[in-house]
């Protein structure tokens, strides 16, 4: 072999083994961030921490406000929406109004049909009844059928009076709008309809008292041991809702596992079927419930040390 060729074959082999050496260090390194990425429990320091992704929430209950039923069972057209979603409302404020003129309109004709109907009838017997009169003190007509028709226009005129008082009472209805207020003193969230159309047999508007917020969070089951009442947790926006860090104490931990609800943004997790998890909350404090208030539902990753 000549020294050329020799040199060649040197020099190819020096240079696949370095790419190989290269490789493997790059492989090493991809490999160790990603472990290091989506760990969901890690010491940092001297502190362990878990980590857990999560959604806020008002702490209180949310109110879903429906629409008054009409008589006949249906829904109301929204004639007026005096609130949009992010606005704040007290306790009282009129929300929403409705205009039931339609049903109430149809409901009237019907009674007003059926008390012309009556009067007629008792017309009828009235009729019939002076003129029997006569027949039975000339003994052509017998007493007992004379007592029972005066029987069926007193029971017709009991029917009267009822229908006339129901009558009366749709002129008020039609008189009074149907209204929404405000249960709480809270934040519009949704509004789920639009003025002119029926309104939604769940609810027209969803209010929350927002003052007090909290981050829930899905632990996976095997760090759920780590996690205790009273713990300290730092929340960060997942997707940029909010940029400062968040507080708060883990103020609940769930006692069941179930199957995991809330996505990440990572691609190396296993799918979300094979996950068991726990559902824990976290009462933000007041600076960040400030923050989040307007914020509801929106996802979050938190960080709760575990242990100093």
């Amino acid at each position: 072999m000549s020294n050329k060729s020799f040199l060649f074959c040197s020099l190819t082999s020096c240079f696949i083994f370095l790419s190989g050496c290269y490789r493997a260090e790059v492989n090493t390194q991809h490999t160790n961030q990603i472990n290091k990425s989506f760990s969901s429990s890690q010491s940092i320091g001297e502190s362990r921490k878990v980590s857990a992704l999560g959604i806020i929430e008002p702490i209180s209950d949310l109110y879903l406000l429906a629409a008054p039923l009409t008589k006949i069972g249906g829904s109301p057209r929204i004639k007026s929406i005096f609130v949009d979603e992010g606005d704040l409302v007290t306790r009282g404020q009129v929300l929403v109004s409705f205009d039931n003129s339609s049903e109430l309109i149809s409901e009237r004709n019907r009674l007003e049909a059926n008390i012309t109907l009556k009067n007629n009838e008792i017309l009828i017997l009235e009729n019939q009844i002076k003129r029997f009169e006569g027949l039975t003190d000339a003994g052509a007509f017998p007493i007992s059928e004379l007592e029972e028709k005066k029987l069926r226009i007193a029971n017709f005129r009991t029917e009267l009076r009822n229908l006339t008082g129901q009558l009366e009472t749709i002129d008020e209805r039609l008189k009074i709008e149907p209204l929404i207020r405000s249960p709480i003193d809270g934040l519009v969230l949704k509004i789920n309809n639009k003025v002119a159309e029926r309104a939604s047999t769940d609810a027209v508007l969803e209010i929350g008292d927002t003052s007090q917020m909290q981050a829930v969070v899905e632990i996976d089951e095997s760090d759920i041991k780590y996690i205790k009442i009273g713990q300290n947790a730092v929340i960060t926006s997942e997707n940029g809702s909010f940029s400062q860090n968040l507080n708060g104490t883990v103020s609940s931990v769930g006692l069941n596992a179930s199957s995991k609800s809330i996505s990440g943004l990572d691609p190396v997790t296993a799918p979300d079927s094979e996950v068991r998890v726990v559902e824990v909350k976290i009462a933000l404090d007041s600076s960040s419930s400030l923050i989040t208030q307007k914020l509801t539902g929106v996802k979050v990753l938190a960080l709760i040390t575990v242990s100093e």
